[in-house]
């Protein structure tokens, strides 16, 4: 399983496409190969300076808050999932659990998904949705 970052978008043939920073981890979300954390508590990254090393090729030169956005945090066997409220949708989830591979084993343990409708997963695509 991972944890880690995402944005996901739809593609020209409106299909859901997730763009992910992730970290391959053990239950405990402690990092199974050597990673460069960007986040304040460096246990996890950050969507603005990810989005930076992404590059203009990746991003089309659109900031980092344009596509809906959210994160998986993986912490001492609980798994949760930040997406904001236009994300908390069967569609969404499946892609973001598929991204993630959280199935299987992580399938045995409650995953949360939070709805998080704070400034801070705000974004700019309308056609996004």
């Amino acid at each position: 399983m991972y944890k880690g970052i995402f944005w996901i978008y739809r593609d020209a043939a409106g299909a859901w496409k997730p763009l992910t920073v992730k970290a391959l981890c053990d239950r405990d979300g402690t990092a199974l190969q050597p990673v460069r954390y960007s986040s304040k508590s460096g246990e996890n990254f950050n969507h603005k300076a990810e989005w930076e090393r992404l590059g203009h090729k990746i991003t089309g030169s659109r900031p980092y808050h344009y596509f809906p956005r959210g994160r998986v945090e993986i912490r001492k066997g609980r798994i949760t999932v930040y997406i904001p409220p236009s994300l908390f949708r069967e569609d969404t989830l499946s892609v973001i659990f598929q991204e993630f591979e959280l199935n299987g084993e992580a399938a045995g343990r409650s995953i949360r998904v939070k709805a998080d409708g704070s400034a801070h997963y705000q974004y700019q695509a309308e056609e996004a949705l």
